[in-house]
């Protein structure tokens, strides 16, 4: 993240600013990953993945309709997001919170966004060490945990020098990176359904469409969404780009929301939809790379045994993208770190900026030594561990949509443009089920045992262990 000596252009109409969210770096991709874990649930007893899917899309779209109320109130957040409306709300005399629970609420806001933010890139550094021993095996390749915990440490480092050096990428960089992904998305959407059509008995989609398009039951559908919540998280992050927006108040509302639709509603139920019509029972459960199995099966079937090339340039669509998304969330942790360790709410190190770069160095370089401990973690412990940090990060995500519901309430509360829907029902809607799911999930989760009761513990102590010293550090500044 660079901190810049002056404005920069305003240039970002509504177009430019969708193509640059953070929510958009990876359509279609993660899926790839992400169905470990979600079919390893489906296996222990919680099915409806791609009804999950579609309640994480809903959940994400009400709580982006509050954030862009907040949004269009205070189009100046540029680099703090939902903090800066934090503190927007504590510094508005209209509000109906009392001066100490509003500051609280700013002080749990960023802190928050630091369970989500700073655990996040970790997680996809053990996506991209998961995305590249899967690949290695094909070619006979055995991959040791030392040379997993060097590509882990190398992966951070190489993000790590990028956000230190101030790069957070283009418009240009976007569209092509968007076009590779959504090209590689639609072609194995339409091999996947034709491999469903024209597969022979022992190859053929062993779910119906009302099995895959249905839930099947709360709990699978609740522990599903808190899951597929990773698939949506970052739309609120735009505002980082309201200084060059042309018109924040209007456009920044706008590309959050076009660009959950067009992640989640295109990509992601798309390619889910596809994934579970086409999976069958020879694709091993526990493989570390189901969709990249099935790939290679439809590949052999459709395109004249090129399955291993198909698999390849899906896991390069995928690798690009997970690269793109550990830059813009390290860039976005490092933002909010900066903005509270400007008001003294975190040590003054992570505000030092680098003499020739101007970027936070100090704070680029905890995040990304703990981005290289979690990767290392959720490669090596596991699909417990891996999917337990999913969960602390998403944990996070949901608790700072929450906060953004109770916002939107209380900066609209007291004046005379509150609106029924926009300013009351909408954010309570957003409150209960980003809290709902959360919440439901992990006590869904505990209860099934084995592996998910295994991750929900390391989600709980996680999230617990970031909290508790988040509250040392309010009562200590208090004092």
């Amino acid at each position: 993240m660079n901190i810049p000596s002056k404005p920069p252009r305003k240039t970002l109409g509504l177009t430019g600013i969708t193509l640059n969210a953070m929510t958009l770096v990876a359509p279609g991709a993660f899926a790839w990953l992400l169905y470990q874990p979600q079919l390893a649930a489906q296996q222990s007893g919680l099915p409806g993945i791609w009804p999950g899917v579609l309640l994480a899309l809903v959940t994400a779209l009400l709580t982006a309709f509050s954030f862009g109320q907040l949004a269009r109130r205070y189009p100046e957040a540029g680099l703090r997001s939902a903090y800066h409306f934090a503190e927007q709300v504590f510094r508005d005399s209209a509000h109906p919170l009392p001066p100490g629970l509003a500051h609280f609420t700013k002080f749990l806001t960023g802190w928050v966004a630091h369970l989500y933010y700073w655990v996040y890139p970790g997680v996809m550094v053990a996506f991209m060490g998961i995305l590249v021993d899967a690949s290695l095996r094909h070619f006979g390749y055995q991959p040791t945990a030392f040379g997993q915990i060097l590509l882990a440490a190398s992966c951070a480092a190489f993000i790590g020098f990028l956000a230190l050096r101030g790069i957070t990428g283009s418009t240009v960089s976007s569209v092509v990176l968007n076009t590779l992904q959504l090209l590689a998305l639609g072609v194995f959407v339409v091999l996947a359904i034709l491999f469903r059509s024209l597969a022979p008995a022992g190859l053929a989609g062993s779910l119906t469409f009302e099995q895959i398009l249905l839930p099947q039951g709360a709990r699978g559908l609740v522990f599903q969404a808190a899951l597929a919540m990773m698939l949506m998280v970052g739309f609120e992050a735009v505002t980082s780009l309201s200084a060059s927006a042309e018109n924040p108040g209007r456009d920044i509302p706008r590309a959050s929301i076009l660009a959950l639709l067009i992640q989640g509603a295109f990509s992601y139920l798309l390619v889910y939809f596809a994934i579970g019509a086409a999976l069958n029972g020879q694709i091993d459960p526990a493989s570390r790379a189901p969709v990249g199995d099935l790939a290679i099966q439809i590949g052999d079937r459709l395109l004249s045994g090129n399955g291993l090339a198909l698999m390849l340039v899906l896991a390069f669509a995928t690798a690009i993208a997970l690269l793109a998304a550990m830059l813009s969330a390290m860039n976005n942790g490092v933002r909010i770190s900066f903005s509270m360790s400007l008001d003294a709410e975190m040590p003054g190190l992570l505000s030092v900026l680098h003499p020739k770069y101007a970027t936070p160095y100090y704070t680029v370089i905890l995040l990304g030594l703990l981005s290289a401990l979690i990767g290392c973690w959720g490669i090596l412990g596991g699909l417990p561990a891996l999917m337990g940090l999913i969960l602390a990060a998403n944990l996070g995500a949901f608790l700072l949509y929450a906060i953004l519901g109770v916002l939107t309430l209380a900066s609209f509360a007291a004046t005379p443009t509150f609106h029924w829907l926009k300013h009351g029902l909408l954010p309570v809607t957003t409150i209960v089920l980003n809290l709902g799911i959360a919440i439901s999930a992990l006590a869904f989760g505990l209860n099934a045992g084995g592996v998910l009761a295994q991750a929900s513990q390391l989600a709980l102590a996680v999230s617990a262990a970031w909290m508790l010293l988040s509250l040392f550090a309010y009562f200590a500044r208090r004092r």
